[in-house]
């Protein structure tokens, strides 16, 4: 995407928030640390991406107009949806990393959100720069 600068259509999603890329998941703690993030990723125009929000609220990230919208069918995630997200994700397998399915009753989607996000941080930090590439190149 480039200098990638996103525009949030009706109101802007709790942070942080994960982005599924076919596999490749960016996550950013903040409007500006996603937009960073997603810069350093090349993205095929016309397709839309799953985002979940800090909440587990669904989003979409639409490539062509650079918009992220609650506007999908997808709307609700839930604790186990997201952990499967990143067991299932190329940064996951990569790394060597896997979130425990332990005692999620006790546990808060956010909480659960916020876990994954950190896992994907160490998992950016565990593989070499050269064994990155990115999502759709």
């Amino acid at each position: 995407m480039g200098d990638c600068k996103l525009t949030y259509v009706f109101r802007r999603p709790r942070f942080p928030i994960i982005c599924n890329i076919d596999g490749e998941l960016v996550a950013g703690s903040t409007a500006q640390h996603f937009e960073r993030r997603m810069g350093k990723v090349t993205l095929p125009s016309g397709r839309v991406f799953k985002i979940v929000d800090a909440t587990g609220e669904g989003w979409v990230l639409h490539t062509d107009l650079g918009v992220i919208s609650p506007l999908t069918l997808d709307k609700q995630w839930t604790k186990s949806r997201v952990i499967g997200m990143f067991n299932t994700s190329l940064n996951a397998q990569r790394a060597a990393l896997r979130y425990p399915p332990r005692s999620l009753a006790n546990r808060r989607l956010e909480a659960v959100i916020r876990d994954v996000v950190e896992l994907l941080r160490q998992a950016e930090q565990t593989v070499p720069r050269d064994a990155r590439k990115d999502a759709c190149a």
